[in-house]
């Protein structure tokens, strides 16, 4: 299965934490709008989604973790980060890491349930995929407007593909 993994450039730069976001089953896609840096304390953090599900009615969660290496990873961050998905169960789970400074991304995606047969070598597969927030952002509050020229319904291609991830 390839997953799909949306990942906001503004949080490309960004020390590790916890990947906030939505989860698109119909097109096996994680939107990461946030990273929640450490140290945090999970309840909190549970708390604090509950209380933007409730206000906004979005089921937002922790999707995952981000893990941005200043140079060799850690190992005691590494398990900590790994232990981080039996306190926010979401199935799947992300880990997404990037050297410090470096072109380097490492993407796993980790079931919690075991499947009935081992599985095949490279069968989950993560498409990292960058996006601008504010374009996003902007589409939503602005959508351009019909032309003459174009059909009702149509939208330009340069927001119309994302868009649809995040409604």
């Amino acid at each position: 299965m390839v997953l799909k993994a949306f990942f906001p450039t503004c949080c490309v730069s960004v020390d590790s934490g916890l990947l906030v976001g939505r989860w698109v089953p119909e097109h096996s896609s994680a939107v990461v709008l946030a990273v929640l840096h450490f140290p945090f304390i999970p309840i909190q953090v549970k708390q604090l989604l509950a209380q933007v599900r409730q206000a906004s009615q979005v089921g937002v969660a922790v999707l995952g973790t981000w893990c941005h290496c200043r140079q060799e990873p850690e190992e005691s961050l590494g398990r900590f980060l790994e232990g981080l998905g039996a306190v926010f169960p979401h199935e799947p789970w992300l880990q997404l890491c990037r050297e410090r400074g470096g072109t380097f991304w490492s993407c796993e995606v980790t079931h919690r349930q075991a499947p009935a047969a081992p599985s095949a070598p490279g069968e989950d597969q993560v498409m990292l995929i960058f996006y601008d927030q504010r374009q996003v952002l902007l589409s939503q509050l602005h959508p351009p407007t019909v032309l003459p020229d174009r059909q009702a319904g149509a939208t330009p291609a340069s927001t119309g593909g994302l868009a649809v991830v995040f409604d």
